[in-house]
């Protein structure tokens, strides 16, 4: 491992916490909790995106500007109030940032200059659009496929409106507005010259006199050329049209009136087809070509942001566009308001690595003084690393939420769980297969329009060759699908230099799956896509054979990750149901990959190559919380007696299903999805009940969309989620005679409570582990959110103020005897805030130790024995010890997170060599704990399923003294 060494001034964090940033809260409201948060024990915040995004945004991923500050969240001199605050505590800022992709939205300035002006926009190097498609029909234009229904019944139906507003002319769908291109006016502004002239007003004739002129100024405007001294004159011809309309609006009486009654002319009359024919004229001659949604996969033209199109894939790869985008974030960074990065969606973009190391120079330069911090947003699947020529500190810690899992749970109970859904809950169900069908069906209809571009950039590869010039287009696209279902990963990284060994031993796999999948096809296809996909381009070949090669696989690789992430995480991973505390982000429901080894060597990995990457339990792209999964995923080491009160379960709840045209309501395998998160987010206080089974019920129509069999986003099947919703509020029905109720709160009462000590253990390994902790806002107390929008909900900070002021007070106190009275008064959730408050302050009284110290697990054999797991990080002079209990089931007291007395009499714990032998004191309460090469469990563990103890030379003196 390299040092990382102090670097003093760089702010360096130690642990983030995750602020999302909208209207309902602000900077201002951020700035009032830097103190608390300083006291709880964070050194760095980090915050949702910024930038100035759509109005009302919750999230700030639809960014609009990324030259500004979002002025929904608050002002510069606030933002930058907030980052003086956080400089004068020696804290940081990470900010979220989208290079990705950005709003196709007419708030979006440079989008609605695209709509407007075509190929000769000064924007139109921004976004990924295809201006020469196979379609004539979409020359030079771009596709909107946003409409409700065929174009014809949407015109003529009067939902295409022609108005005048804010900004001038503009082409209005409900709530969508368009730009109209200047250049087009000429039509409308002749008809409102037309009534004008019948006016006999003075101002008319004023009026007139302006229009006349700016019609001999659109007579004189360019074509939508390209070159770049036409696209300047038309620019400034344009702006100086819509400037004089929108004066003339303000000041002329007869110029409004005679645009009003053009709007009515122009807008047509129900029932008179002809009516609409100027309308229709008018549209014809725009850049964006209006069309239902549905033909989205012949039509769509420009990337999207997976199948969400209104949001546009941007052009990061050209440097004019990056330089146009970070330019604020820079500033930012320079005048130390910001002080690292968080990239999203980084497999979206067309070259991620020069994407990085262009960013990582950039940030040098705009503070040399400290250290590029930069993360990723980067979803790695079973063993895959991150690649080696990413400068970054590492990934947001999906893969750290997933192996942390292992070190805690029942592996013989998650396979038990396993075959007994397979057998009974979903007959034959493999996830393997319905991970294969299911991204199969992503590219095939969801991302229909890029499948149908990338097999259009294969045909003409194919055509140019002379083993493959007669290979199907049909055969090509289902080549594509096939091998994107096959892949492994989410994208590999090859740009035209050859792929790493990795990336080409992916490509192999991949293709010797769809092989093995279908024996009888054409066996020359598949070789032509492993020499396309190895970048095998013959060095004789011609410019823009090898231009057009590149762009295919770049292409691929785009695609790939949008099939994944819809394919799983939101298709397969809301209807595969045996254990759903596996169904996370970056996670792996089949895996095997368990017990405690797994998460030692991921730890040991982690030291060595990334030790300030983050370690995260919860986010906001999480399916559920931390404290959630940790009791859901507890059922492993209920086994058999789980599935038994699944059955029973079932059984009573029969009556309240509902049989549907498809089956019952819900299916089997649905019910057990609802059953785990009942019992997993379960409030702890009954007065919490009725808003919870609110949310429960919006939960379960997401999970029914998202699994995509009964109902769905696109259409819906309000039916079904009715009865779906009724089957939820039924269960807990006060008139209800069936014992489900009473069964259910007994087993939710014990397994919170173990859930908890699971929860905390994660906890612990979490801030002890190599890597940066992170948390997710509002998670310092039990959190039982789910998915999002759900755990968008406010925050309560006040309640979290006074928790933690009343743990200040209470230690003072009484510092020994506190941490055991937290464990008996476990709900609260202050037990969960302590060990939280009291690690992190250990992170920085001693950062090198927790991020520099080395690794070296508890003896495997004593782990397997005490089912326990631990660690100890040590540098010279000092050491870190962190145990937990791996298994939580009848180990916890009645009514409490303690663990009986006497139950580690007489058992040690040995530490590994070389280790220091005295002078340990326990984190958590204060009390030393003497041994030599051994220690005794009882006094490591004090009644708790948890313990951190910290040991240095000087207190070793100090005791000897």
């Amino acid at each position: 491992m390299r040092p990382l060494g102090r670097l003093e001034g760089s702010r360096l964090p130690l642990s983030t916490y995750r602020l999302g940033f909208h209207r309902g809260f602000r900077l201002s409201q951020a700035l009032r909790l830097v103190p608390y948060f300083e006291r709880l024990g964070v050194t760095t915040l980090y915050a949702s995106p910024l930038f100035s995004a759509r109005s009302g945004s919750t999230h700030g991923y639809d960014v609009i500007d990324p030259t500004r500050l979002n002025p929904d969240v608050g002002s510069r001199p606030e933002f930058e109030r907030l980052g003086r605050e956080l400089s004068l505590r020696g804290m940081g800022l990470i900010l979220d940032i989208v290079p990705n992709h950005m709003a196709a939205h007419f708030e979006n300035p440079w989008w609605r200059d695209l709509l407007e002006n075509g190929e000769s926009s000064r924007s139109a190097l921004f976004f990924d659009v295809d201006w020469d498609p196979p379609q004539r029909a979409l020359e030079h234009r771009i596709s909107l496929p946003i409409l409700g229904g065929p174009y014809q019944k949407v015109l003529e139906n009067r939902e295409l409106e022609l108005v005048f507003g804010r900004r001038g002319f503009a082409v209005r769908y409900w709530e969508t507005l368009l730009p109209v291109d200047p250049g087009t006016l000429g039509p409308v502004l002749r008809e409102i010259d037309g009534f004008l002239e019948r006016d006999e007003r003075p101002e008319a004739g004023e009026a007139h006199q302006v229009l006349a002129s700016l019609l001999g100024e659109i007579s004189r405007m360019s074509s939508r050329d390209p070159a770049r001294f036409l696209r300047r004159l038309r620019s400034r011809s344009g702006e100086r049209v819509q400037k004089s309309l929108r004066s003339l609006w303000r000041s002329s009486l007869p110029f409004r009136e005679a645009v009003e009654r053009t709007l009515v002319e122009f807008n047509g009359i129900r029932g008179i087809p002809s009516s609409f024919d100027r309308l229709d004229s008018l549209l014809d001659t725009q850049v964006y070509w209006l069309s239902h949604w549905k033909t989205v996969t012949r039509t769509l033209n420009y990337r999207r942001f997976f199948d969400v199109a209104d949001l546009v894939g941007v052009r990061m790869e050209d440097e004019r566009v990056f330089e146009a985008f970070h330019r604020t974030l820079l500033d930012w960074v320079a005048n130390k308001t910001v002080t690292g990065v968080r990239v999203d969606h980084v497999d979206g973009l067309r070259d991620p690595a020069m994407y990085l190391r262009r960013l990582v120079h950039r940030l040098q330069k705009a503070r040399p003084q400290a250290p590029a911090l930069v993360w990723v947003e980067k979803i790695l699947s079973g063993e895959e690393s991150l690649p080696s020529d990413w400068p970054v500190m590492g990934t947001t810690g999906y893969e750290f939420m997933n192996r942390v899992m292992a070190a805690t749970g029942d592996p013989a109970g998650i396979r038990r769980l396993r075959e007994w859904y397979a057998r009974e809950i979903a007959p034959g169900a493999d996830f393997t297969e319905m991970v294969y069908h299911q991204k199969k069906y992503v590219a095939e209809t969801l991302l229909g329009g890029e499948l149908r571009r990338l097999t259009l950039m294969l045909e003409w590869l194919g055509q140019n060759g002379r083993t493959s010039r007669e290979i199907p287009f049909r055969e090509l696209q289902a080549g594509i699908v096939e091998i994107s279902a096959c892949l492994g990963v989410y994208r590999t990284y090859m740009q035209g230099e050859g792929p790493v060994s990795a990336d080409r031993e992916q490509v192999q796999i991949a293709l010797a799956e769809a092989r093995r999948r279908h024996r009888g096809r054409r066996q020359g296809l598949y070789r032509f896509f492993e020499r396309i996909l190895s970048m095998e381009i013959p060095s004789d070949a011609p410019e823009e054979r090898r231009a057009r090669w590149k762009d295919f696989v770049q292409g691929w690789q785009q695609f790939t990750g949008p099939v994944m992430a819809k394919g799983v995480e939101d298709t397969v991973f809301y209807r595969y149901s045996p254990l759903i505390s596996l169904n996370e982000v970056g996670g792996d429901p089949r895996t095997d990959r368990l017990g405690p080894e797994v998460f030692h060597a991921f730890n040991r990995q982690r030291l060595e190559e990334h030790p300030l990457t983050l370690s995260a339990t919860s986010t906001h792209d999480t399916k559920r919380s931390e404290d959630v999964r940790a009791r859901i995923h507890l059922l492993s080491e209920y086994g058999e007696d789980w599935i038994v009160t699944v059955g029973r379960w079932a059984k009573w709840n029969r009556s309240l299903r509902i049989s549907g045209s498809s089956g019952p309501v819900p299916d089997p395998s649905l019910e057990l999805f609802l059953y785990q998160t009942l019992v997993g987010a379960w409030p702890l206080f009954p007065e919490e009940t009725a808003s919870f089974l609110d949310r429960m019920e919006g939960y379960a129509v997401k999970v029914a969309r998202e699994a995509k069999i009964h109902s769905n986003w696109i259409s819906p099947d309000p039916a079904y989620e009715k009865n779906l919703c009724g089957f939820v509020r039924s269960l807990f029905g006060e008139r209800r005679r069936s014992p489900f109720r009473k069964d259910f709160l007994a087993f939710v009462e014990r397994l919170s409570r173990e859930g908890a000590a699971q929860s905390l253990a994660w906890l612990a390994l979490k801030i002890g582990s190599p890597g940066v902790p992170d948390f997710y806002q509002g998670s310092e107390l039990w959190d039982f959110s789910l998915v999002d929008p759900d755990n968008r909900r406010p925050v309560d900070y006040t309640v979290r103020e006074r928790a933690l002021s009343s743990l200040f007070e209470e230690e003072k106190a009484d510092p020994a005897g506190l941490f055991p009275r937290l464990l008996r008064t476990w709900k609260d959730g202050r037990i969960k805030m302590y060990v939280t408050w009291k690690m992190l302050h250990a992170r920085r009284r001693d950062p090198e130790l927790f991020l520099e110290g080395s690794y070296r697990p508890l003896d495997a054999a004593w782990e397997a024995a005490e089912n326990m797991t631990g660690f100890v990080r040590s540098l010279p002079g000092r050491d870190l010890l962190v145990v937990v209990s791996s298994r939580f089931r009848d180990v916890l007291e009645k009514e409490t997170l303690c663990v009986p007395e006497k139950r580690h009499d007489g058992r040690v714990l040995p530490l590994p060599e070389p280790v220091g032998k005295d002078g340990w004191v326990h984190l958590l309460t204060g009390k030393k704990v003497r041994g030599g090469s051994v220690l005794p469990l009882g006094e490591v563990m004090r009644q708790a399923p948890l313990a951190v103890l910290y040991r240095t030379e000087d207190s070793k003196r100090q005791e000897r003294t």
